[in-house]
């Protein structure tokens, strides 16, 4: 039973990860590998670092053509 309860953690944690490292633009499998071997630290290290560049990029792109589309 305790064993299913640590499966079941370490499985939330990796989805946890995958979730938070693909909405950031960071390697989501990896991520995720790391969330279900090392848990929350590796969720709190995910969340201090934030997005990457590319995704900043990214999202700027998006609504600099939301506004030019409602122009």
């Amino acid at each position: 039973m305790e064993l299913l309860v640590i499966l079941i953690t370490a499985a939330l944690m990796a989805w946890l990860n995958h979730y938070l490292a693909t909405e950031r633009g960071r390697n989501a499998i990896g991520w995720a590998v790391g969330g279900a071997i090392f848990g929350l630290l590796s969720t709190i290290l995910l969340l201090i670092l934030g997005k990457t560049e590319e995704k900043q990029i990214e999202i700027a792109t998006r609504v600099a053509s939301a506004v030019n589309s409602k122009e």
